[in-house]
């Protein structure tokens, strides 16, 4: 039977509804500015000097949108980037990043040849995958960079000091592989009286040493976190990891009230009021009427809910500001909206609400949020925001 070839034209989509336009129906937007970005990473790289920094990226940038951000860090020859996972890697490169990319968490087997396609340096710590790399390096001729991640005491990744000695000689065994980082994670690097922070770092000053003597030179060594950054100056080695404080918020743990590292938040996220309610006293909001006025009062109903990434913990505890005041959000959050308690305030439909930034003289930072959501880190919200929520660019 002979084959029909059939054309499928599709129509672009023509809205006609009021209100619609190119950049989508979302009322939610997180909006970064580029110039504080750029910044940030300028005072993070004065600080830590003659330390370089490796920028993490991993989750999406911690959930500011990695396409945005990446012609700024093209800008930067002394930035690497960061991953978690090779798709993480390959999506960098397939948007336009041209600087240096580690891999610093496992990579399936299955991945090696398309992620040493894309010119990225792996992470490395167990023994029996070193083969597997060497055959697919070979395979493609390709010299391939490695970080061999040590294990000082996290216990989730990486090669112990008792057998780093012999892991180093395993890699030298192949001429496709060379050395270029050692690297381990601190458990508690935002709390600068934990004992494990002495304990791993003489850990990695005894990894330190063993490589060297195996490899004749000194690899790439970097230990130092965001909240490490901030509380041990003396261990920045020849890099330091940094996350939280390149989008200007601060990690979990205990900081100095002045951590001297001025980053600057780099994001704003906003949504706006689509509905207004008059209650009565004793009337209640949301599902299971978990608060119920007490007083006549005007609620605002907001999109924002926590299928974007705003958790449902956060019912009856967190504020939205909206015309430059603080509003108590009330009753539970749903899959797709909150509501606020604005009390007798001239709430229009389309005013603005801003669950975190600046609005007027008032301000929520992130780190408030987190408090309010109980066992939220700082960086679990900003990885949790979701696609609904439209990333917005600004600055040059």
């Amino acid at each position: 039977m002979a084959r029909r070839h059939v054309e499928i034209i599709q129509q672009p989509f023509r809205p006609k509804l009021s209100g619609l336009d190119d950049i989508g129906s979302s009322l939610i937007t997180l909006t970064i500015d580029l110039d504080i970005f750029r910044g940030n990473l300028r005072t993070i790289l004065d600080y830590v000097s003659p330390a370089r920094v490796i920028a993490v990226l991993k989750a999406n940038a911690y959930g500011f949108g990695i396409a945005g951000l990446v012609p700024v860090l093209n800008e930067f020859e002394h930035v690497s980037a960061g991953v978690a996972n090779a798709d993480e890697a390959l999506e960098l490169r397939s948007l336009g990043y041209d600087g240096r990319i580690i891999l610093l968490g496992y990579t399936h087997p299955k991945n090696y040849y398309q992620i040493m396609h894309s010119g990225c340096e792996l992470c490395a710590y167990r023994p029996e995958n070193v083969p597997r790399l060497a055959e697919a390096a070979a395979v493609l001729e390709h010299n391939l960079r490695l970080h061999v991640k040590v294990n000082t005491g996290m216990n989730r990744l990486g090669v112990s000091v008792a057998e780093l000695r012999d892991f180093i000689r395993l890699i030298q065994q192949y001429p496709q592989l060379t050395v270029v980082g050692l690297f381990t994670h601190l458990a508690n690097g935002g709390e600068p009286e934990e004992d494990s922070n002495i304990s791993q770092t003489n850990r990695f000053s005894e990894a330190i040493e063993i490589a060297i003597s195996e490899l004749n030179y000194r690899p790439e060594c970097h230990v130092a976190n965001s909240g490490a950054v901030i509380n041990f100056p003396d261990i920045y080695l020849d890099s330091v990891r940094v996350g939280a404080l390149c989008y200007g918020y601060h990690p979990p743990g205990e900081l100095p009230d002045d951590i001297g590292i001025p980053v600057q938040a780099c994001f704003r996220l906003a949504s706006e009021v689509i509905d207004t309610h008059r209650l009565t006293a004793g009337e209640g909001v949301s599902y299971s009427l978990t608060w119920k006025a007490k007083r006549p009062t005007t609620v605002a109903t907001i999109p924002l809910g926590f299928a974007d990434g705003y958790f449902r913990d956060l019912s009856n505890r967190a504020a939205v500001l909206i015309n430059g005041r603080r509003c108590p959000l009330v009753g539970n959050i749903t899959m797709d909206y909150c509501i606020a308690d604005v009390g007798d305030d001239e709430i229009q439909v389309g005013d603005e609400a801003v669950f975190v930034g600046r609005q007027g003289a008032e301000e929520i930072r992130l780190e408030e949020v987190a408090e309010f959501s109980g066992e939220a880190v700082i960086y679990q919200l900003s990885c949790c925001w979701g696609r609904r929520i439209r990333r917005v660019y600004v600055g040059d």
